[in-house]
């Protein structure tokens, strides 16, 4: 089953291979790119075929292999070309480019497909006697070089393992308001099953049709809606994580004070420290009502200063998302085509009207509001919301706009293989602050990365979001546009990253607030938690994994590097 459902999937880019972003239907589009980029006439960085790439042997002996045949069945142990491939890496931009550009300088010596948690116990003894590198992989979506196979010198091979058939809901208590599923279970898979009974999770990542629940809490995700329902963090009850030093289970209990709380020490934990087997999470009852709707600002100011005011009166709608002036515009550019002639010249008549009346679109802000609950609380929510961000000058553009978004929000990393094929840098970061830092945070970030354009002589832009917003503070979501030199891209997008990731942690902000550390994060880590956290992390790893086989080179410092 593995194997056709993997084949349905890009193995070079996002989501389904019979499905692309129709920018056909967005006449607005590359008009308007046009004018801020240089962008080509045509297309002409695709991606190559299968049979196009040589991939080195795999390096797994035959007594070896005799060893992992006598554990898996061998429909369950992949090594032809096409699987190490597919799992060689996430969908970062640095990963979606070296595919275009044919580089794999490391690929796994095959790809294994454990069906329940005895198959990984004894997957992690083999692995460990013949010093082989394990890199467990939920949906493979990493965006931040999670799931790249990086052995040491020291490790004979490396492997990946698969949890795509760990996923089955093991129970739902209708009672407690909690489910336990495995963790290779997808997201609409898991949502399907609560919904039948009454219930959701309430997370939705961008990458929600293909990550995993395992892989959520392995990066600490947040879901659009985590305004109201929290972030990956705040929905787990308990965890069962497979070590090589033996099974650990925290207990399903709502609160305990007895000592550290061991479940955050695995959320976030990113696969080195054991295998998620399974995670019982907190749930709730299907939303009587969804209201999604959405707002135009003057300026940016006036929308943050309207966002703060919403949250911190604890009104907590599901979702909150402001564009700042620069990403306005291509919300408005990526507008469809409507149907009739006469709603076209309407459009774009508001769009003058709106003009007129101080919305420039130099200046003006989009914000989307989703409000989700019970009909009488999202009633009162929305009249009261809107009643206080008059005072901010919002001007109403409807549900129309608003549900536009709802349909579509899991559609954008679809157009970003359409720019790749025009050999355009499509990336995002993203980070958080308190409310006080956050406009230096802002014109930093942006300030650095414009910067980091000048001084590699390329033309970029940067714009930015407000996604997950707390009584606090709010994250920031960066998303880069440049025309990277022909032969350079990798080289110039790592000096834009280090560049903006020291201006982050120069104004406080965090490395990452929801896509985990990785490989490109890792850097910076120990800055942002302190050399004695670092050490500590060691100090576990070497405890749950002496002999170092899980995930290496991602989140913490090998020991043998201090």
């Amino acid at each position: 089953m593995w194997n056709e459902q993997l084949k349905e999937l890009k193995w070079w880019g996002w989501g389904e291979v019979d499905r692309r972003f129709p920018l056909e239907q967005r006449p607005h589009f590359w008009p308007h790119l046009r004018k801020l980029l240089p962008v080509p006439e045509k297309p002409f960085l695709f991606p190559p075929r299968p049979e196009e790439i040589s991939l080195p042997p795999s390096r797994l002996t035959d007594p070896i292999l005799r060893e992992l045949h006598a554990i898996l069945p061998d429909s369950h142990i992949a090594r032809d070309d096409f699987m190490r491939l597919v799992h060689t890496y996430g969908k970062s931009y640095r990963d979606l480019i070296r595919i275009r550009l044919r580089q794999f300088p490391r690929v796994p010596d095959a790809v294994l497909f454990p069906d329940n948690e005895d198959e990984i116990i004894q997957i992690l003894r083999w692995a460990t006697r013949h010093r082989i590198a394990v890199v467990p992989r939920g949906g493979g979506t990493s965006v931040v070089g999670g799931v790249e196979c990086v052995p040491a010198a020291a490790h004979q091979a490396v492997v990946v393992m698969n949890l795509c058939e760990l996923r089955r809901v093991l129970e739902i208590d209708p009672v407690s308001y909690t489910a336990e599923a495995e963790a290779g279970i997808t997201g609409p898979e898991l949502e399907s099953a609560l919904n039948r009974e009454g219930f959701t999770l309430g997370h939705f990542p961008e990458s929600f049709h293909y990550s995993t629940l395992g892989g959520w809490v392995a990066t600490r995700s947040a879901g659009q809606q985590s305004t109201r329902y929290g972030k990956i963090e705040h929905m787990v009850e308990s965890i069962r994580v497979i070590t090589p030093e033996g099974i650990w289970q925290t207990p399903p209990l709502p609160a305990a004070a007895d000592g550290p709380d061991f479940d955050q020490l695995f959320i976030g934990s990113e696969g080195v420290l054991g295998v998620i087997s399974r995670v019982r999470v907190h749930i709730r009852p299907l939303p009587e009502r969804k209201y999604y709707t959405a707002y135009l600002f003057p300026d940016f100011t006036a929308g943050v200063e309207a966002v703060q005011h919403i949250i911190q009166e604890d009104l907590l709608p599901a979702t909150i998302r402001l564009s700042d002036p620069i990403e306005t515009d291509f919300v408005f550019a990526l507008r469809e085509r409507p149907a009739h002639r006469w709603q076209q010249v309407v459009q774009e008549w508001g769009l003058r009207w709106l003009a007129f009346r101080g919305y420039s679109a130099s200046r003006r802000t989009v914000l989307i509001l989703g409000l989700e609950g019970g009909a009488e609380r999202v009633k009162w929510q929305q009249h009261t919301i809107h009643k206080l961000i008059r005072r901010y000058r919002a001007y109403h553009l409807g549900e129309s706009v608003g549900q536009n978004w709802y349909r579509h929000r899991f559609d954008n990393p679809y157009l970003r293989d359409e720019l790749l094929n025009y050999n355009l840098l499509v990336e995002t970061l993203e980070t958080a602050s308190d409310w006080s830092r956050f406009w230096p945070l802002y014109e930093e970030v942006r300030a650095a990365i414009q910067k980091a354009y000048d001084q590699l002589n390329i033309p970029g832009i940067v714009f930015a979001h407000l996604s997950h917003v707390y009584e606090t503070g709010t994250s920031l979501y960066f998303v880069l546009l440049a025309v990277p030199e022909n032969g350079k891209e990798l080289e110039q997008w790592a000096h834009i990253k280090r560049a903006a990731s020291e201006a982050i942690l120069k104004v406080g902000g965090t490395i990452s607030h929801h896509h985990g550390v990785g490989l490109d994060h890792r850097p910076w880590i120990a800055r942002e938690i302190g050399r004695p956290a670092v050490k500590l992390l060691q100090q576990i790893k070497q405890s749950l994994d002496p002999e170092q086989i899980l995930n290496p080179g991602k989140l913490i410092p090998d020991l043998e590097d201090e």
